[in-house]
């Protein structure tokens, strides 16, 4: 018996009931408290894409949900599971925030370097321990 879809229907359909049960669910949720769903959508969509202030605003969270999402997908591909990209994502901010500030940089351009060296920096501490242990475990299993 052959389980696998095909190619239309996973890339296609799937993600197509996915973006359909997640609008009735948050509809439902919506009706729930008593306010108009339709309503909802419109202020949702002129928010987040009604005015530049809103598009640059939805890029700008955006932007760290893609790579938080881009780093688990890698350790996915490698055959790990990474369930701490949004720690590490936090903290190699801190990181690069930490590193601008302990210096008075002449130019961006000098800062830069060392602003990425903190942010990842700050980012492998925080997966240091979780890393260390998936190591040390899978070492034991031989």
């Amino acid at each position: 018996m052959n389980t696998t879809l095909p190619r239309w229907a996973d890339l296609g359909l799937i993600p197509l009931l996915n973006l359909l049960l997640a609008f009735l669910v948050s509809g439902l949720v919506v009706i729930f408290i008593g306010e108009d769903p339709i309503q909802a959508v419109k202020i949702l969509l002129n928010g987040s894409l009604g005015s530049s202030y809103g598009i640059g605003f939805t890029l700008y969270y955006a932007t760290t949900f893609v790579f938080t999402g881009l780093s688990v997908a890698i350790a996915f591909h490698a055959g790990l599971f990474n369930i701490g990209g949004e720690g590490q994502a936090a903290l190699g901010g801190i990181g690069c925030t930490l590193v601008c500030l302990a210096l008075p940089w002449p130019a961006w351009w000098m800062a830069l370097p060392f602003a990425l060296l903190g942010s990842a920096a700050f980012g492998a501490a925080w997966a240091f321990i979780p890393g260390y242990l998936q190591a040390r475990e899978t070492t034991a299993r031989r």
